[in-house]
């Protein structure tokens, strides 16, 4: 619970006492607090949470507007002295020689700029995702809930995944994650190569092509090169497929509305225990519906079925 600062619990006690209770007499509050209520009230009154006789409290928003103003004034000069820190920090990882890029040759280099990436972005984060699925610390990973992670994060984020890479339970993770969190989604069948944008001001990408056996990353600075990947994930994005479906494509497909939903939450990576426990059904009544889709896609796997219904089924 949020306390005044500068009041003890008693002296909290009483003024909320007198807010809920209106014009009190000393005498009774005597009575309920004790001789102590005098030093109390003295220190309210000091403050102008209470005035006159019999005693009332001033309204909190009047009472607390000097309080509220030194609040968001200390809040000003906080964030000018993380702006402050925050370009000596960018003064002394700029690239060496003006170089547009650095390289990042260890994991812990890869992993920590990720994360800075993620938590400095105020605009948009824009990432494709492919396989083989890199499975990094993320912001999630550390104690937030993802439902916290969507209400504080100021950016908005767009998301393209390759259906390859749901082969890893960790995608899967990221994909229910990007999805609590509000991020646009769409899938591809295949993606140029791993990318992570930040306000277009940073990005991730490898330094060489996918199935080289050096894994280094480029973290790339503002410029012509930063130009370029901002306009390849731009692309992509018109070429994927969103994740949601089309209500009116859906009932075209001929697909009844727990198939269609079925197909929905495969998409976002569900099992089959989550599928069955949305719908309020037995898993063997999923899997029922399942094979049914499977034979109307003419396919012989979940993944199939995915890549199926996302060129057919779904916007």
């Amino acid at each position: 619970m949020h306390r005044i600062p500068g009041l003890s619990p008693e002296q909290e006690r009483l003024y909320r006492h007198l807010l809920a209770a209106g014009p009190t007499s000393i005498p009774e509050l005597e009575d309920q607090f004790g001789d102590q209520v005098h030093d109390d009230l003295y220190e309210l009154t000091v403050r102008g949470l209470v005035h006159g006789n019999p005693l009332v409290a001033r309204h909190p928003s009047v009472a607390m507007n000097g309080l509220l103003a030194a609040q968001e004034a200390e809040l000003r000069r906080v964030r000018a002295y993380v702006e402050e820190l925050e370009r000596i920090y960018e003064n002394a990882h700029q690239p060496a020689g003006g170089d547009p890029v650095t390289v990042l040759t260890s994991r812990e280099q890869v992993m920590h700029w990720y994360e800075a990436l993620n938590a400095a972005a105020e605009n948009e984060i824009m990432q494709l995702v492919t396989h083989p699925f890199l499975a990094l610390k993320r912001p999630w990973q550390t104690g937030e809930s993802a439902g916290q992670g969507r209400v504080n994060h100021p950016a908005k984020c767009r998301v393209i995944f390759e259906w390859k890479v749901f082969q890893s339970q960790s995608a899967i993770d990221g994909l229910h994650h990007s999805v609590e969190r509000g991020c646009e989604i769409r899938l591809a069948d295949r993606l140029p190569h791993k990318l992570l944008i930040g306000d277009q001001r940073m990005a991730l990408t490898p330094r060489y092509p996918r199935g080289h056996e050096v894994n280094q990353m480029l973290l790339v600075y503002p410029g012509t090169l930063m130009d370029f990947l901002v306009q390849v994930f731009e692309t992509e994005w018109e070429r994927a497929l969103p994740i949601q479906p089309d209500p009116a494509r859906s009932a075209a497909s001929g697909l009844d509305a727990d198939e269609m939903q079925i197909i929905e939450l495969l998409a976002d990576g569900a099992h089959v225990d989550r599928i069955a426990s949305v719908l309020k059904v037995h898993t063997r009544t999923v899997n029922r519906h399942l094979d049914k889709l499977k034979r109307k896609a003419g396919v012989t796997t979940l993944y199939q079925l995915g890549a199926y219904a996302s060129r057919h089924w779904m916007n």
